[in-house]
């Protein structure tokens, strides 16, 4: 191959070179094949090594246990011995000392002569506790004296050798300790250990404990005469691995004896270990070479790519470098180029992304998205700074877009959005929301700059609007909310001024400064919402009575029933608070149910006592327009055995005039029912002439802002005579509220009113305190 017609500049061609080291990382699996087969040969090794110590121990005991033998078979034939086993139990002293003898000539730990039924004569051990003697196995004998595990030969001894029965035996052992020396390891190479019912009971380890080979070796399942050879095991001696082979060597009381052949692993695998070193430190020099050359020969590819990496970066963070476009290599020049590129439609589809993300496209003002992440920056950056946050309505926009088009209404808006933005105050951000609504947020001193701000932008719409030669009166109305004073969260300053806002539209003004009381989606008020209908199960509200006089007489002829609410983490609660919750979560049925039931009680109760007097309760809007209230009423009547005209039902004019058709038509079959009716706080509505001759009504409750001053205010008086006299006209009775002194008690008597109530006469009462008035007044009040 001509190098000299190769393309170096090439990234494919250079990576085509890296890879032929590859071919290193072939070898290196070629030497793990080596290292495996190497283990398992040596493993192999091993395992042929121990069934030699194996075939040269077996040897060693039989050769043990065939000395003994002879030896025992040469004393049995002779004479004297076997006169004095014979008259073993007469003389056994000299017995004795023949035994000692002769444990002497054979080398043997132990001596001793049984009888014909296999009961000690005489030992040369003193016997703490019967000999334990095993059967015979591949020439080996063993038995445990003492506690001491021995290997045992055993002969007859016979006084006639004809006879069928010995007269004795004589036997002969060595302790298995003295034959498991150091010779026996130097011959074997292994270290080894015997066990017997789960005890080891003779080793040539030296540094260890035998209860630590005990417990070394208690995993391990004993082999018995059946399974004879077992594969090797890993176990820890002294906290060190060591290869350990098992073999069978007999049994005694049916127990197996095993012995365990040990080799530290360190040991087994010596050349192994070797041959890793060695093939490692070969491997090493090996990937320090690969590693230079594919350093150097990749470094001229990696820098230009690792330079692109980094402009790739800093673009994937919104930073837009210079590029510069290395020739050294022709695909990383391409890259290059093709990296500028996409930077620049990045850049270019980023700024038409944010302003779509952030931009309304009709006004091309900051959106609610913007608006809202300004808001939280503000507070954010500026945590001390005071600011006020405006929210904006367009009033009758509808109005415009129905009746001049959405074409012609979106030119309104962009108008306004011009206007707006061209009289943008200094530290002012302004924002489109959507449909008739603007926002914005100043930073300001306090409160009094934030209205003066707000005024402001309400008097830029003094002037009209031209749009297509048409010009139009356009009004705004602004909800202010401030921040610290309010809330330092974004979402609630936003909140909080659009709730400002409302209130401005609902009290037709045109600058509203939020306040707590005002907010209907306050925590507290959502909570209420959901507690009321289980206030009302646990007993927590209450009915308060308060009396009402006839006012010729003084006495008392209904009483208005007026409800409480003790709750229990909030204390008292007023009923204009929950009564407006309790309308719109429809609660306000249960509520009314439960007050007409209670007053009903109360009336049974007060009948009771003397006093059949009217229970006056009032009735929502929602009750005046639910026609199951009609028969409700009717079974509580029957229930209690109150008569139908003991009910008096309040209901004012607004909840009248929100449905007049359904109104009149629950009201037309209560009064039906003989319960009397009446309208609650009139003269404060917008009930028209024709709608109070259609209500079938029994009489009309003026107002407490027109008695309050009754006594000094002629217009007062005016408006109540002219109440009374259109009342009586109408076949009506009149009921006043608000009494607070006798003046105006008396001018109520000289204008004819039949009925009056207030704090003059009685503040509202619990139960028990109206019963204990009545009775300490005989039901009359006496001014």
């Amino acid at each position: 191959m001509n190098l000299m017609l190769i393309n170096f500049r090439s990234l494919q061609n250079r990576n085509f070179f890296l890879f032929l080291f590859a071919l290193i990382i072939t070898v290196s699996s070629v030497l793990a094949v080596t290292l495996q087969q190497t283990y398992e040969h040596s493993t192999k090794q091993i395992d042929a090594q121990f069934e030699s110590s194996h075939s040269v121990l077996l040897y060693r005991l039989e050769s043990e246990a065939v000395g003994l033998n002879r030896g025992l078979e040469a004393a049995s034939k002779n004479f004297s011995l076997k006169s004095l086993i014979l008259g073993g139990k007469k003389d056994p002293t000299s017995l004795q000392v023949a035994l000692v003898n002769y444990q002497s000539r054979l080398n043997s730990d132990f001596m001793a002569v049984i009888d014909q039924n296999r009961q000690p004569v005489v030992s040369t051990q003193i016997l703490e506790e019967p000999m334990d003697i095993g059967p015979l196995n591949n020439n080996l004998r063993f038995g445990l004296i003492n506690g001491n595990l021995y290997l045992i030969s055993i002969q007859a001894i016979k006084e006639v050798e004809r006879i069928p029965k010995p007269n004795a035996y004589i036997i002969a052992g060595l302790n298995v300790s003295s034959l498991f020396s150091k010779d026996i390891k130097s011959i074997t190479n292994f270290e080894l250990s015997v066990r017997y019912a789960n005890t080891v009971q003779a080793s040539t380890i030296d540094n260890v404990q035998p209860e630590q080979l005990t417990s070394a070796f208690t995993d391990l399942v004993p082999l018995t005469a059946s399974s004879k050879i077992k594969n090797s095991n890993l176990v820890f001696l002294d906290n060190k691995p060591s290869i350990s082979y098992q073999s069978y060597l007999g049994e005694l009381n049916e127990k197996p004896i095993n012995v365990f052949f040990t080799l530290p692993e360190s040991k087994a695998h010596l050349n192994y270990d070797q041959l890793i070193l060695q093939l490692s430190a070969a491997i090493a020099i090996i990937m320090v070479l690969i590693s230079f050359l594919t350093f150097s020969f990749s470094k001229s590819i990696a820098k230009p790519l690792r330079l692109l990496a980094n402009v790739a970066n800093q673009i994937r963070k919104g930073e837009y470098p210079v590029i510069e476009h290395d020739k050294t290599l022709s695909e990383v020049e391409t890259l290059s180029f093709a990296l500028a590129g996409m930077q620049s439609a990045i850049q270019k589809r980023e700024k038409e992304n944010h302003k779509l993300a952030y931009y309304n496209p009709l006004t091309g003002l900051p959106n609610r998205i913007y608006f809202s992440s300004q808001i939280k920056k503000q507070i954010a950056t500026y945590e001390n700074h005071t600011f006020a946050v405006l929210w904006m309505d367009v009033d009758r926009f509808k109005d415009i877009n129905d009746t001049l088009g959405h074409e012609f209404g979106d030119e309104v808006i962009k108008a306004i959005a011009k206007r707006l933005e061209d009289n943008a105050q200094r530290n002012m951000f302004l924002a489109y929301l959507d449909g008739d609504e603007f926002a914005a947020y100043i930073v300001i001193e306090n409160e009094q700059e934030a209205l003066v701000a707000a005024n402001q932008i309400d008097h830029l719409f003094d002037r009209p609007f031209v749009v297509n030669e048409i010009a139009l009166d356009v009004s705004v109305s602004i909800g202010v909310s401030l921040y610290p004073n309010d809330t330092k969260v974004s979402e609630k300053l936003m909140q909080y001024a659009d709730i400002a806002l409302y209130e401005s539209k609902e009290q037709h003004h045109s600058v509203t400064r939020y306040k707590e009381s005002n907010n209907k989606y306050s925590v507290v008020r959502l909570s209420l919402m959901t507690e009321l209908k289980q206030a009302i199960e646990e007993g927590q509200l209450t009915l308060n009575y308060q009396p009402k006089i006839d006012v010729a007489s003084g006495k008392v002829v209904s009483v208005e029933s007026l409800v409480r609410w003790k709750h229990p983490e909030h204390g008292f609660i007023f009923p204009d608070e929950f009564i407006p919750l309790a309308e719109q979560t429809g609660n306000i049925r249960h509520l009314t149910h439960w007050a007409i039931e209670t007053a009903l009680q109360e009336h049974v109760r007060l009948r009771e006592i003397g006093f059949d007097i009217k229970m006056a309760v009032n009735i929502s809007a929602v009750d005046v327009s639910d026609l199951e209230l009609p028969p409700f009423v009717s079974n509580l009547l029957e229930k209690y055995s109150v008569a139908p005209s003991s009910l008096i039902l309040e209901v004012t004019e607004s909840a009248i005039m929100s449905d007049p058709d359904k109104a009149m038509l629950a009201l037309n079959m209560l009064k039906n029912m003989s319960i009397k009716l009446s309208i609650d706080d009139f003269g404060t509505g917008y009930s028209s002439m024709e709608q109070l001759k259609r209500a079938p009504v029994d009489e009309l409750k003026i107002d407490k802002s027109f008695v309050l001053d009754l006594a000094t205010n002629k217009d007062d008086l005016i408006i109540v005579k002219s109440i009374t006299s259109l009342a009586h006209n109408l076949g009506m009775t009149i009921v006043a509220e608000g009494v607070e002194d006798n003046g105006s008690l008396t001018a109520l008597r000289k204008l004819n009113v039949e009925t009056a109530q207030g704090y003059f006469i009685s503040r509202p009462v619990e139960a028990h305190i109206l019963e204990s008035w009545l009775q300490d007044n005989n039901g009359v009040f006496k001014s």
